[in-house]
């Protein structure tokens, strides 16, 4: 025992006493226990005063697990009658008899940094990097470190920091309730408004509030940036393929719980990739930008537009009442989508395809239903371009079909799968075979006989157009010259261009060469080209034009009158032929109208010395009516349809020439 004194003495100034728990009492005390202990326990000296029950029964439970060194798990706080504040820890001892005691010693709680009224400002000053500052019970500023002041300027009082009232007043309120508060907020600083990360601690016995602030603001701004880059197309600021999945997610769940309808566009510019291959994808890309202006500005305020990427969007509307309500903005979007476009110093000309998709009627699920759009929408782009269809259920299967030309479209190219057929041109009033229209054929080795608006699509979306067209230009121009060493009267052949073709910057020299390589006189072959095609760009097509004149090349205008039918510019094409579209010739003699611009087309083509081939030609009746008009020429199913070269040069003897150099222009 007399070891345990010396060692309770050596702990001054701490307060250190013995408990023996058996006896329930402390038989000793170093003299700053005894003066701590005083009120609570009275006269300790005579080692009699025993301690709670309660106390010695906790003490008792945990001292037969601990031997002798081992501390005690846990403490206690005590408060001394000058309201000092202590806590109390214990460690196992040895007694007389071997008995197990506690040895304990009271250490004084550290009184915080921040008095009543003050902070300890040279503390404070040392803080170079955090954010902090202190506040009384009113709310007023007590003192902040300099990175502090610095950030938010003079602050007079807690409520200053905040960008709106409303966030000071509860921030306020609900500190006042707890201890502690941590919250992402948005303050008012030197540099303006910016989101933090705040901690804030509330003395409830000083009523001063510590407040130690973050600025988030960059991560904030960084977070905000990476959301925009996952969820939003960076070309057009449009919502993307992620938020799209969103909304349907939530219009399907919608539409199930209240038995409502939903409905999508499935969108898809025609030809686009012809834009991106002649002009840059940064001419395709501003394109794109007027594109969804315009059909963002066209679609119910309900609805949302979002870009999947490339030349595809779709359209969501929900709570639609039936299918009339997608077709009308289908029509709105395609009535002003095909209108020009300024763009990088031109007009240009883009026509869209829409698929129409409804919930329930059409899919019970996202993925179909977006598969069934997509399935609608190639269906419009394969009956006609500048067109909308309603989802229907064979669309699947053509959809299929679709796909499966297109994996064997480039193998064809390869293995020369397609053969040329020719539909003669017959002259007027003789009614002599003059010429012939070359048209491609897939002799497909197990489908059998692919006409050319199942794969031409195909191609024109592929890119594979090109090849294909060199294979129609050369192909042709091999006949022309088979005829003519089989000795046969030379015909004039015609290939028609595709807009992608014509765009092809070395056209005019791939042609050149094939003419060279074949031996084929180029008075003989002529190309057919439409308006629209012409007049995406007039200034480089009439320059084009002009280079294939040059190699002596004959120019035809197809399917005039549909286009633009710009007669400012007509008249500075190098052109010599004016092809009459068929859906004039269709009712020639029934309707006046149509009778009337076929007889001002022919007349105005005559006065500019232009050669007129009236396409579509099926009855006798449209025959006298074009005699009567002074027409040159006709195509059309009354004298033949497309004939093989076999079958071509048969029905070419059958209706022979009789002048043969009429044919030369």
């Amino acid at each position: 025992m007399a070891d345990l004194s010396i060692l309770l003495n050596c702990k001054m100034p701490l307060a250190a006493w013995i408990i023996d728990i058996d006896h329930s009492s402390i038989p000793f005390c170093n003299a700053a226990a005894e003066s701590l202990l005083t009120d609570s326990l009275g006269d300790i000296k005579s080692g009699e005063r025993a301690i709670g029950k309660v106390l010695q029964e906790r003490l008792a439970l945990h001292l037969s697990e601990l031997n002798e060194g081992d501390k005690l798990p846990f403490k206690w706080a005590f408060t001394s009658k000058d309201n000092t504040q202590f806590h109390v820890i214990g460690s196992v001892v040895v007694l007389d008899g071997n008995r197990k005691g506690l040895s304990i010693e009271a250490h004084p709680v550290v009184s915080p940094i921040v008095s009543n009224a003050t902070c300890n400002i040279n503390l404070l000053s040392q803080f170079k990097s955090l954010s902090f500052a202190v506040f009384d019970q009113g709310g007023n500023h007590v003192n902040s470190s300099e990175y502090f002041s610095e950030h938010f300027g003079a602050i007079g009082n807690l409520r200053d920091l905040f960008a709106v009232s409303g966030a000071a007043t509860s921030f306020i309120s609900r500190l006042a309730k707890q201890e502690s508060l941590f919250q992402e907020i948005s303050l008012s600083t030197k540099k303006g408004v910016r989101w933090h990360r705040i901690e804030a601690s509330h003395n409830t016995s000083t009523g001063n509030v510590y407040l130690l602030t973050h600025d988030i603001q960059e991560a904030r701004d960084h977070d905000v940036a990476l959301y925009r880059l996952n969820n939003y197309d960076t070309l057009t600021s449009l919502p993307n393929r992620n938020l799209l999945y969103q909304q349907l997610e939530s219009a399907l769940l919608n539409a199930r719980k209240r038995n409502r309808e939903f409905g999508l566009l499935y969108l898809d510019l025609d030809n686009f990739k012809v834009v991106n291959d002649n002009f840059g994808h940064r001419v395709g890309d501003e394109l794109i930008q007027r594109v969804a202006e315009r059909i963002k500005k066209k679609i119910p305020s309900g609805a949302c537009l979002y870009r999947l990427g490339g030349d595809e969007f779709v359209i969501v509307l929900e709570n639609t009442k039936d299918i009339t309500e997608l077709e009308g903005i289908a029509e709105s979007i395609l009535n002003n989508v095909n209108n020009t476009y300024p763009v990088a110093e031109m007009e240009m000309m883009i026509t869209a395809s829409v698929g129409i998709a409804s919930y329930p009627q059409h899919a019970n699920d996202i993925d179909n239903l977006l598969k069934n759009a997509d399935a609608a929408m190639y269906r419009a782009k394969s009956t006609g371009h500048n067109m909308y269809c309603v989802y229907e259920k064979h669309m699947a299967e053509s959809i299929n079909t679709h796909l499966t030309l297109g994996g064997g479209l480039r193998k064809a190219i390869e293995e020369e799968q397609f053969v040329l057929h020719y539909q003669p041109k017959i002259r007027l009033p003789d009614e002599t075979v003059v010429g012939a229209e070359a048209l491609i054929r897939w002799e497909h080795p197990e489908l059998g006989m692919i006409s050319p608006d199942r794969f031409i699509p195909l191609a024109e979306e592929s890119g594979l157009i090109l090849p294909l067209g060199e294979w129609v230009i050369r192909r042709a121009c091999d006949q022309l010259q088979e005829w003519r060493e089989a000795g046969h009267p030379p015909v004039k052949l015609s290939v028609n261009l595709s807009s992608r073709q014509f765009m092809q910057v070395n056209l005019v020299d791939m042609v050149e060469q094939v003419l060279e390589e074949t031996g084929v006189d180029p008075k003989y072959f002529e190309l057919e080209l439409t308006e629209s095609m012409l007049m995406a760009d007039a200034k480089q097509s009439i320059e084009k034009l002009h280079s294939f004149r040059a190699l002596g090349v004959t120019l035809s205008i197809d399917d005039f009158g549909t286009g633009y039918s710009s007669l400012a510019y007509l008249k500075k094409l190098p052109i010599q032929t004016l092809k009459i579209d068929r859906s004039f010739i269709n009712d020639l003699g029934l309707d006046n109208d149509n009778d009337a611009i076929v007889k001002a087309t022919i007349q105005m083509a005559a006065s500019l010395n232009l050669n007129v081939i009236a396409e579509g030609v099926e009855n006798r009746s449209q025959v006298d009516a074009l005699n009567h008009y002074d027409c040159q020429e006709v195509q059309g199913y009354l004298f033949s349809k497309p004939l093989s070269n076999v079958d071509f040069l048969l029905y070419m003897q059958s209706h022979g020439l009789s002048n043969v150099d009429a044919l030369v222009m």
